[in-house]
Formats: structure tokens, C-alpha cells, sequence
């Protein structure tokens, strides 16, 4: 089943799914019992995966069990999963990103704000028609609704610290993204 099929059978936007498949976005109950309904799952099934350990007082990930994670279609992006966590009504993800040289993918958006500091290497950064230039020790905050993408150009590969504050996204009906 493709997204646009499950678009068409449960009245979300093609691009709404797309952010929750894709980790920029926290759908709100309504949106997860819709999909749940169109693929004829229950809900659990979604979110089985989502270990109780989030909502622990504390919670560690060992180096050697971070999980890799696919995101959108990219070359040269390798995530993996630090914590994942609710904090109140916005859902906090962090990642370590490794950007191979000329790592390609085209600009996203994400439904909340967005953190970088810049481990290894050296990248540009563009946030819609602004570039910056980071390197090691950097820290960069941006509004993630803003379109953006990591590049790097150089000939060594870099590691970031990516942490997202999403939003939960509550409307109901058709969602446009």
C-alpha cells in the first residue's frame, strides 16, 4: 500500500504522512486511529514499538544499541536513534546524523524546532535561502517549518547532534501539508 493510497482512505494530506513516516511530525490520537483504520490494524499495533522506558524518570541508550533509522530519500545520510521521548505535548528525537561527502537529499521541513551541534566535520547548512557554514564545536538553532538540508562539500565525512522539539499536530479533517 502506497501513501497515496492511504491519503485517499483516511483524508490526510499525502505530505502529512510523509512527516510521520519520515519522524517530522507527532500525529495526535484521531490522525494514528485513521491510519490504524485504513490499514485495518489496531492502533496498538502503530505504536507497539513505543517501549515504556519514554516515560521513565531516565532513560539510556548504549553506543552499540543505537538504532540505525531510514528517512527520507537521501544519499550519504546515515541516522541513528538516541532517545525519543514525550515532554509534555512536543515530542523530543535525537539522532546522530553522519553526513558522507556529497550527502544529497532536497530540502524538508519539520513540524516544531530543530537543534544541531556539530560533533566531527565541517557542513553548509541552508535554511531557506540563508547558508551557513558549521564546524566542529558549532551550535545551530532554526525553526524547522523553515525548508532545509545539510550539505557537505567536502571530502571528509561529518557528525552531527540533530535533536527535534516536535509539535503534535491536532487538527482534524484533511491535513495539508
Amino acid at each position: 500500500m502506497t501513501l497515496d493510497d492511504i491519503a485517499r482512505r483516511t483524508n490526510l494530506s499525502r505530505g502529512l504522512l510523509s512527516k510521520i513516516e519520515n519522524f517530522r511530525t507527532l500525529p495526535s490520537l484521531p490522525v494514528l486511529a485513521a491510519i490504524a483504520r485504513s490499514l485495518n490494524i489496531g492502533m496498538d499495533n502503530l505504536v507497539k514499538n513505543v517501549g515504556a522506558e519514554t516515560c521513565a524518570p531516565h532513560q539510556l541508550v548504549r553506543a552499540n544499541h543505537r538504532v540505525p533509522v531510514k528517512r527520507e530519500k537521501s544519499r550519504g545520510f546515515k541516522y541513528a536513534t538516541l532517545l525519543a521521548r514525550p515532554l509534555g505535548n512536543i515530542g523530543f528525537e535525537s539522532f546522530v546524523l553522519t553526513l558522507e561527502p556529497g550527502a544529497k537529499r532536497k530540502p524538508v521541513s519539520t513540524d516544531g524546532d530543530e537543534f544541531i551541534f556539530m560533533l566531527r566535520g565541517e557542513i553548509q547548512f541552508v535554511v531557506g535561502k540563508e547558508k551557513f557554514r558549521l564546524s566542529a564545536g558549532d551550535a545551530f538553532y532554526f525553526d524547522g517549518r523553515v525548508p532545509h538540508v545539510p550539505l557537505n562539500l567536502t571530502k571528509s565525512s561529518a557528525e552531527l547532534l540533530v535533536i527535534y522539539l516536535l509539535k503534535q499536530h491536532n487538527t482534524k479533517g484533511n491535513h495539508e501539508e
